[in-house]
C-alpha cells in the first residue's frame, strides 16, 4: 500500500466529473439487480417486475432529495449531514451510523458476489470451479478488498475512472439484453401471456404461485436493489461544479437503474420460466443471458465478466461511501477527530478507509459459514435497515430545510405545494413527502418480515447511540444533544 504522508489536511480533492458521479449512483444500486434479480423471482413469481416497480418509489423519491440536498450543502457524509442540519447532532449521528451498516454491508457482501461471478466464469473458461470453493472463496474476497483500500488511498481520482470505465461497458451490456430481449418476448407472444397472467393473480389474490405473503416478502427485498443512490452525494464534496453535475447526474442515474431492474425482471420472468433464474442465487443474470435467442451461450460469458465487475464497482463504492460518513462524523465532533484525518499526500481520508475495509474483510469471516440463503437474508435484512433509517432521515430532512432554510441556493425539486406556517408561506415538494412515508413502510415490512435483520440492525443502533452518548460526555456534551 503506498505510503500515507501528513495528516493534518481536511479538505478533499474535488476530481469526479459528471460521468463519474452518475457512475458511483449507478454502480452501487445496479450491482443490486446482479444480486437479488434471482431471490425476487423466487419470492414473487410471475410478478417479479411488480415488486420491483412498487420498492422503485422509494428509491425515486429519496435519489430526487439526495439530489436537492447536495447541491444545497456540497459537502462529504450526505444523509448525516442534512439530518444535522435539520434536527440536530443525534439525529446526523444515527442517520450517519445507519448508512455506516449498510456500507460496511455491501463491502463484504460485493466482495463475495465479485468472487460468485468471477467463479462462474473460471467455470465456463477453465472448467473449474475452485473459487466457488472453502477457503479460496472468502480468501479471494478480502485479497479484492485489500486492492481497493490501496486505490482508495491513492485517490479518488483512479477509483472514479475505475467506476466509469465498468459502468460504460455495463451500459453496453445491459443495452444487449433489451436489444436481444425485449423483441423476442413481444414477437413470440410472451409479454401478452405475462401480462394475463398478473391479471389472473390480481384476480385470485395469490400473485402468482408463491402468493401474496411471498410477494410482500418480495418488495422488501426488492428494496435491496435500490440501496446506494446516496454514493452520489457523499462524494459532493470532491465533485466538479455541484450545482450542475449532482442534479444530471443524480437523475440519470435514477431513470436508468429503474427502466433496467424493471426491464431486466420482466425478461427473467418472460423469456423463460421464472424458476430458471430464481434456482440461481449466485449468478442469476447469467441465467437470463443464457436465455437470450441468438447470442445466449456467448453472452451468459460475457455477463459473468460483466458481474465480476459490476459486483466489485459496488465493492469500491461501498468503501468510498463509509469513509466519507466517517470523515464527515469525525470533522463534525459527531465522532473522535481522528476519523476525518486527510492525508496531505493524496487528500483522501485513509483513516477511515483503512479501518473499514478492515472491519469488511473480518466481516467475511463470519459470512463464509453460511449458505447462499443466509448471505441474501443478510442483504435483505441488515443491509436496507440501516439505509432505509437514513432514507427516512433525508426525506424528513429535505421537508425540514425547506422550512429551516427557505433561501438557500441550489436545485430544487418539483411539485411544491405552498403551505403556511404562522404568516409566513413556504413551499414544500410532494416528493419527500411520499419518500418519508414509503421509506417508513418499507422499513416496517423489514422489521417485520426479517428477524435477523430486526435483531442485529436494533444491536447496532443501540451499541451506536450508547458510544455517541459516552463519547459527547467525555468531550464536554453539546447544545442540541
Amino acid at each position: 500500500m503506498p505510503q500515507v504522508q501528513g495528516e493534518d489536511s481536511q479538505e478533499l480533492k474535488r476530481e469526479v466529473g459528471i460521468f463519474g458521479s452518475f457512475s458511483m449512483g449507478y454502480a452501487d444500486v445496479g450491482a443490486d439487480i446482479y444480486v437479488v434479480l434471482g431471490v425476487i423471482a423466487l419470492f414473487a413469481g410471475v410478478v417479479s417486475p411488480l415488486a420491483f416497480a412498487i420498492a422503485a418509489t422509494t428509491y425515486v423519491c429519496t435519489g430526487l432529495c439526495y439530489a436537492e440536498l447536495a447541491t444545497a450543502y456540497p459537502v462529504a457524509g450526505g444523509g448525516q449531514y442534512y439530518s444535522l442540519k435539520a434536527f440536530g447532532r443525534i439525529h446526523g449521528f444515527v442517520a450517519g451510523w445507519g448508512l455506516m451498516l449498510d456500507y460496511t454491508i455491501d463491502i463484504a457482501l460485493f466482495a463475495l458476489a465479485t468472487v460468485g461471478y468471477l467463479g462462474t466464469l473460471t467455470f465456463f473458461l477453465f472448467r473449474s470451479g475452485l473459487l466457488l470453493t472453502s477457503p479460496f472463496y472468502g480468501l479471494t474476497a478480502i485479497v479484492l478488498i485489500l486492492l481497493l483500500l490501496a486505490l482508495n488511498v491513492v485517490g479518488i481520482k483512479y477509483s472514479s475512472r475505475f467506476n466509469e470505465a465498468v459502468i460504460a461497458v455495463d451500459l453496453v451490456t445491459v443495452g444487449l439484453f433489451l436489444v436481444f430481449g425485449l423483441p423476442s418476448i413481444i414477437s413470440s407472444g410472451a409479454i401478452l401471456r405475462w401480462v394475463a397472467n398478473v391479471v389472473s393473480s390480481f384476480q385470485t389474490g395469490n400473485f402468482g404461485q408463491p402468493g401474496f405473503y411471498s410477494f410482500v416478502y418480495a418488495v422488501s427485498l426488492a428494496t435491496a436493489s435500490y440501496i446506494g443512490i446516496e454514493s452520489i452525494s457523499q462524494a459532493a464534496e470532491e465533485t466538479k461544479r455541484t450545482a450542475e453535475v449532482i442534479p444530471r447526474a443524480t437523475k440519470a442515474a435514477i431513470s436508468s437503474v429503474v427502466v433496467v431492474a424493471i426491464a431486466l425482471s420482466l425478461l427473467s420472468v418472460t423469456i423463460s420460466p421464472w424458476q430458471a433464474v430464481a434456482n440461481n442465487s449466485q449468478a442469476p443474470a447469467v441465467s437470463l443471458a443464457s436465455n437470450l435467442p441468438i447470442i445466449g451461450g456467448v453472452f451468459a460469458v460475457w455477463v459473468a465478466l460483466m458481474g465480476t465487475l459490476v459486483c466489485y464497482v459496488s465493492t469500491n463504492t461501498g468503501v468510498i461511501g463509509v469513509s466519507r460518513v466517517m470523515y464527515s462524523m469525525g470533522r463534525l465532533g459527531l465522532m473522535p477527530r481522528g476519523f476525518s484525518k486527510v492525508s496531505s499526500r493524496y487528500r483522501t481520508p485513509y483513516v477511515t478507509i483503512t479501518i473499514f475495509t478492515v472491519i469488511a474483510s473480518l466481516l467475511l469471516a463470519v459470512y463464509i459459514a453460511l449458505p447462499g440463503a443466509d448471505l441474501l437474508d443478510l442483504i435483505t435484512s441488515i443491509y436496507n435497515f440501516g439505509a432505509l433509517v437514513a432514507y427516512m432521515y433525508v426525506n424528513a430532512a429535505a421537508i425540514v430545510l425547506r422550512v429551516k432554510e427557505p433561501g438557500r441556493t441550489g436545485w430544487k425539486m418539483p411539485l411544491n405545494l405552498t403551505v403556511r406556517i404562522g404568516d409566513k408561506p413556504y413551499q414544500v415538494s410532494v416528493i419527500p413527502i411520499v419518500g418519508l412515508v414509503s421509506s417508513f413502510v418499507v422499513w416496517v415490512l423489514i422489521v417485520g418480515l426479517h428477524p435477523t435483520g430486526r435483531v442485529i440492525g436494533t444491536v447496532w443502533f443501540a451499541i451506536g447511540i450508547a458510544a455517541y452518548l459516552i463519547y459527547q460526555r467525555y468531550r464536554g456534551g453539546s447544545k442540541d444533544g
